[in-house]
């Protein structure tokens, strides 16, 4: 049996080891925290703030504590040397410690980096086949992430030895009262639960303090709005973004009547091109493609990322269906129509089709024998032209006597950003960029190099484009073909202090190219605000499809008089409406103005004070946005 004096020991070491390593944890969970703007704000702000993060601290280590507690257990159960379960409880610590501090290591990294927590997204991509590899990681980073991990299980094996030091050397703890832990834990407790019911209060009412609580890591907002209102709170009135139910999509029947000469569709999108790189030098072949086409220069993404910016040009509604499209594997009503047309088809990406979960939603109906990825096998430039000779062996193969559709997904202009050395047009530029040592300051000094590898990327995609264009020329296939370049949303260079995309509705991040050959139409440039929801209502008609757009989509046809005023981008969680003057971004199912993020159509910040002016003016445009997001769901049956 185990000896007291050896317990006590122990477990004394434990508790500062989990004190040291509790510090560390609230010192990278500190780094997305805005005290002084708390403090500015006021008192109860500041302090408010503070007991927050002191709370949520204690919260991250329970898991840690707990399983070492556990361990303990069992191991005095199955053991009866005292060194034993020494080792064994000390590895366990050392683990499940080393695993907290690198959790709050990374997910600091990915708040200095792109503005976000670790969340749903960011565990689809670790999770989803090709999630990793749509990183564009290299060698350097892996060995890079493989050497931090083993630093921080050093680390937290370095804080168990001073813990041991320190308990060998003081009986501070020893004095305390039996039970002051078991007390000062319920206290804790007690404290967190005041927290977040202050936080409740202040969302049904003021929302004063929301933007503050959300810059803790993993903040959980709760809400009791039955609760407050029998207290006689006056409820700050919002509209809530509740996307949920059954689909029902379309709304009636597609009807078509097949043209006689039904066009051909070549769909060609690229990966982060964002909106100012078609420009005579560094996309010279697609300019001038361009200037015979419809070049529609104001085109926002639906979505900050690939997911929801692909599924909104292709369904034609915001990106915050995909979920229910996902789960219910429904495809777009257009691919529907291609189908029952005859159209022969091929599909290639230089990714996955698996990440996202593209072989799910919008290509879920199309036989995986007409998928073509190619995720591996060389660098993504080297994917992609491999790719486009695929491409063309398709359109040389097919019968000429039905029509045929090909879409093709390039990888390139993603980060890292390669290119081979006949596509330099930009210097300097970084060799490589290794994820696993990357910082803000790091982008901050180092962002040209960085830029100029993503320009040499784009010119290189542009040759592709160019073989695929004179392909069509040569072949005198545009007599009779459809051609969309598009990219799935921009890409962000720290102008407005983060880098790459998935992190805000900025317009690098959102804003991207949209050029469409349709023969026998005069050649046109647009300046009027277009969505990628706009590619397919343009689209339908050309097929003959004979229902109201409304009955399929929410965006407009790109060559009807009318005009469209606003839009929405999406992300994993949250949908922005942007127009003339603002954008407007919330949480979805989240009630009150808590989350919301406002700023003026250029990104410009909007003081406190007008906030509530500007959603007085857009309330209207609110209740569409409920009205969008839920046009295609049936709200009284449940999702399957």
């Amino acid at each position: 049996m185990l000896t007291r004096p050896f317990k006590s020991t122990q477990k004394l070491q434990l508790a500062y080891y989990f004190l040291l390593t509790y510090l560390v944890v609230l010192g990278f969970a500190a780094d997305s925290i805005t005290f002084a703007t708390a403090f500015n704000d006021g008192i109860t702000s500041g302090l408010f703030l503070t007991v927050t993060w002191l709370c949520y601290g204690l919260l991250y280590m329970l898991p840690a504590i707990a399983i070492t507690y556990l361990a303990w257990l069992l191991s005095v159960r199955v053991t009866k040397s005292a060194r034993l379960v020494t080792i064994i409880v000390n590895v366990v610590a050392v683990v499940v410690g080393g695993f907290s501090t690198l959790l709050f290591y990374a997910n600091a990294k990915v708040f200095s980096l792109y503005g976000m927590f670790i969340n749903g997204f960011i565990l689809n991509l670790l999770m989803t086949p090709g999630g990793i590899e749509s990183l564009g990681g290299s060698s350097q980073s892996d060995i890079g992430f493989a050497l931090i991990a083993g630093g921080f299980l050093l680390l937290q094996a370095l804080l168990l030895w001073i813990a041991y030091w320190i308990a060998k050397r003081t009986s501070l703890l020893e004095k305390l009262p039996g039970k002051t832990g078991l007390y000062s834990l319920i206290a804790a407790l007690v404290i967190c639960i005041s927290v977040h019911l202050i936080y409740a209060a202040d969302t049904f009412n003021k929302s004063r303090l929301a933007p503050f609580a959300e810059s803790v890591p993993f903040f959980h907002p709760v809400s009791a709005g039955h609760f407050f209102s029998m207290l006689g709170f006056q409820a700050n009135k919002s509209q809530k973004l509740n996307i949920k139910g059954h689909l029902h999509y379309p709304l009636n029947p597609i009807l078509f009547k097949q043209p006689a000469k039904p066009y051909n569709i070549v769909w060609l999108t690229s990966e982060s091109l964002r909106a100012d790189m078609l420009d005579a030098e560094i996309m010279p072949a697609t300019w001038q493609f361009s200037q015979k086409a419809n070049r529609f220069t104001r085109n926002y993404s639906g979505g900050n990322g690939t997911r929801m910016g692909v599924f909104s040009m292709f369904m034609g509604i915001p990106g915050n269906y995909w979920f229910q499209f996902m789960r219910e594997e429904r495809g777009p009503a257009m691919i529907d129509v291609l189908q029952k047309q005859g159209y022969q088809m091929d599909l290639f990406t230089s990714a996955k089709f698996s990440y996202p979960e593209f072989d799910k939603t919008i290509f879920s109906q199309i036989p995986p024998a007409q998928l073509h990825s190619l995720s591996e096998g060389g660098k993504s430039w080297e994917r992609d032209r491999t790719n486009v000779s695929q491409l063309l062996d398709f359109i040389d193969k097919r019968d000429p006597t039905k029509p045929f559709f090909t879409f093709m997904f390039f990888e390139s202009p993603h980060a890292r950003y390669d290119f081979p050395p006949e596509s330099v047009i930009r210097q300097p530029y970084r060799d490589d960029i290794n994820y696993a040592t990357l910082s803000k300051k790091e982008l901050r000094t180092d962002i040209v190099p960085i830029k100029n590898r993503y320009i040499n990327a784009v010119h290189h995609l542009d040759s592709q484009f160019q073989r695929i264009f004179t392909y069509l020329q040569e072949k005198n296939l545009l007599d009779n073909t459809i051609v969309v370049v598009v990219g799935d949303h921009g890409e962000e260079f720290m102008e407005h202090g983060f880098w790459g995309h998935n992190s805000t509705f900025v317009d690098q991040q959102v804003r991207t190219p949209l050029v469409i050959w349709v023969p026998g139409k005069a050649p046109r440039v647009s300046d009027e605000m277009t969505s990628h929801m706009d590619i397919v209502p343009t689209i339908m008609p050309l097929l003959g499809v004979t229902n109201p757009i409304s009955d399929y989509a929410t965006g407009y046809d790109l060559f009807s008089p009318q005009q469209r005023s606003s839009t929405y981008i999406s992300d994993w969680s949250r949908v922005t409406y942007v127009d003339k003057d603002v954008k407007i971004t919330q949480p979805v199912s989240i009630q009150g103005y808590a989350g919301k993020h406002i700023t003026t159509a250029s990104d410009e910040l909007i003081s406190g004070d007008q906030i509530n002016a500007v959603m007085e003016t857009k309330q209207s445009a609110m209740l569409d946005t409920i009205k969008d997001l839920t046009k295609f769901l049936d709200k009284h049956s449940s999702p399957k």
